[in-house]
């Protein structure tokens, strides 16, 4: 008895909608607990009834050599890194299964619901499950990266605060652990969960480095390091750090404030021509259509787009201040 192609199509599609819903559901379940809450992320799995060495293992991810005879499995090393660096725990195999489904859905719809050419299909499905992902995970990054940077200060206030009192070091991460909220409160609960299984406190600090590649945090780590290996007057060191930065992110608002007027500037030259384009494409077709055969098309065509994004670079690099 043959089965008619159709129905292998249909079960394909509807096997790639149920693994994108899937993955998409445990992705966004991801994303509530990476965001920044009242409570962060560790204390919340802590109540959950998770074990703490659970707990840790799910944040901190396992180390991934990529050296040894298995260097091809450098670019799995890398996105996981990324994905750790996001404030996501969704394993690498997962996230590879979730940019397989986007990339094969888009194929489907593009192909057999849009009747576009299978070589553009392919092209798309492979920018919107390869590319796509990987962009939103890198600004998820930034944004990660820059929420630590503002909560940066208060958490060196609170811990200069702690060992004025008196406290250990180890206790002043424990109190930041507690009351910060996401990503520093998780971050430096890691910390605090390393040295209770065992590790000391320069490679603890050391690890969350690699966790969190700014230099302001390399600042902390080596202050702590001087003062664990000969003493010191930690206390003084991070109240002075803390001034240092708060001052830094004041210039960088009254920076941010003054040049309001080019971003906005920059917004809108960036956008008009593809607001233009997209408007002349649905008001009146016919004035791209009728010149698409033209030999010359293809190529002012992608000058004017290459023109165009060094504009917008450029643009964007006027308007963007390094403080």
């Amino acid at each position: 008895m043959s089965i008619d192609p159709i129905y292998l199509v249909y079960g394909a599609i509807f096997l790639f909608v149920l693994l994108l819903v899937e993955g998409l559901y445990y992705f966004v379940a991801d994303s509530r607990r990476a965001g920044g809450s009242a409570v962060n992320r560790r204390l919340q799995m802590l109540a959950a009834g998770q074990e703490a060495e659970e707990v840790l293992s799910k944040l901190r991810r396992a180390k991934r050599d990529s050296e040894g005879g298995v260097s091809w499995m450098g670019p799995f090393v890398r996105l996981d890194r990324l994905i750790m660096q996001a404030g996501y725990t969704t394993s690498v195999t997962r996230m590879l299964v979730i940019m397989g489904v986007i990339g094969c859905f888009t194929f489907l719809f593009l192909a057999a619901v849009m009747a576009v050419p299978p070589v553009r299909s392919i092209v798309v499905a492979l920018v919107a499950g390869g590319v796509l992902p990987i962009l939103f995970l890198m600004y998820k990054r930034k944004r990660r990266f820059k929420r630590f940077l503002e909560q940066f200060p208060d958490t060196l206030d609170l811990v200069v605060r702690s060992l004025r009192a008196g406290h250990p070091v180890s206790a002043a991460m424990t109190l930041v652990a507690k009351e910060m909220n996401d990503p520093i409160g998780t971050e430096f609960g890691i910390v605090v969960d390393e040295m209770t299984y065992g590790l000391d406190l320069h490679d603890a600090m050391h690890n969350m480095g690699e966790r969190i590649p700014i230099p302001d945090l390399h600042y902390l780590e080596v202050a702590i390091n001087i003062q664990h290996g000969v003493g010191g007057n930690l206390a003084s060191v991070l109240a002075g750090l803390s001034a240092v930065i708060r001052e830094r992110f004041n210039m960088f608002k009254r920076i941010k404030a003054l040049s309001a007027e080019g971003r906005l500037s920059a917004i809108v030259l960036s956008a008009l021509p593809v607001v233009v384009f997209g408007a002349v494409w649905v008001l009146n077709r016919k004035y791209f259509v009728d010149v698409m055969d033209d030999p010359l098309f293809p190529i002012l065509v992608g000058s004017g787009a290459g023109m165009l994004l060094v504009g917008v670079a450029i643009i964007w690099k006027m308007v963007n201040f390094r403080v």
